[in-house]
């Protein structure tokens, strides 16, 4: 019994050095990969912000009782007084809605391979909004981007002089 479960250890550790041999190491990732993996993971948190306003505005789930006792009428809380609906963090919401929407439609122009159509769009969008909140990413997206056309510029001269 000792024998035959010995054996089996053996045969499982010879397998894991032999799995361990066979996997290739990975190699680091290229530069346009890099900028392309930056550009689709910022579309998707743009997106999910987006979506995400909705669900913010949402019940929270929490139940509220209370017990009253005596009138409650004051002036203060008169039922039929005008009130203006909307205050000023719905109107934030919805700018910074337009603004990652504007965002967005220059980091798609990137990811379809417009590259310079995307630069000018995220170049106009920073010169519109020079108080965006995620100005950072704005700016990383066009050194990004202009680094891809640098290198496709490069790849083309290269091309060129290897005919």
């Amino acid at each position: 019994m000792k024998n035959a479960c010995a054996a089996a250890l053996a045969a499982v550790l010879a397998c894991a050095a032999v799995r361990a041999d066979d996997a290739k190491p990975k190699s680091a990732p290229t530069t346009r990969e890099s900028i392309m993996t930056f550009l689709k993971h910022l579309k998707q948190a743009l997106t999910e912000s987006s979506v995400a306003e909705q669900y913010k505005s949402g019940a929270t789930g929490a139940t509220v009782a209370a017990v009253r006792g005596a009138d409650q009428n004051s002036a203060l809380a008169d039922p039929n007084a005008p009130i203006l609906k909307g205050g000023a963090d719905e109107a934030l919401a919805k700018r910074r809605k337009a603004e990652d929407a504007e965002f967005e439609k220059g980091v798609d122009l990137l990811l379809a391979g417009k590259t310079a159509e995307g630069v000018k769009a995220l170049e106009a969008f920073k010169a519109k909004h020079p108080k965006y909140r995620d100005l950072a990413d704005v700016q990383k997206a066009i050194d990004g981007a202009k680094k891809l056309g640098a290198n496709a510029t490069s790849g083309d001269s290269k091309k060129a002089s290897a005919n």
